[in-house]
């Protein structure tokens, strides 16, 4: 199931959960934030992005 789930996801163009994860990585990592901050900044933005700003 997971592998349809992630091909579909793929089809349409989102990237699976192991290139998400180093994307993440890669930027935290480039960022040097630490884990909190990083969380901090993921959550800040989610809101802000939801208010439609």
């Amino acid at each position: 199931m997971g592998a349809i789930i992630e091909e579909s996801l793929e089809l349409r163009g989102i990237q699976p959960m192991d290139s998400a994860r180093e994307i993440v990585a890669r930027a935290r990592s480039s960022a040097e934030l630490s884990a909190e901050e990083a969380m901090a900044a993921a959550v800040r933005e989610t809101r802000l992005h939801r208010e439609g700003r």
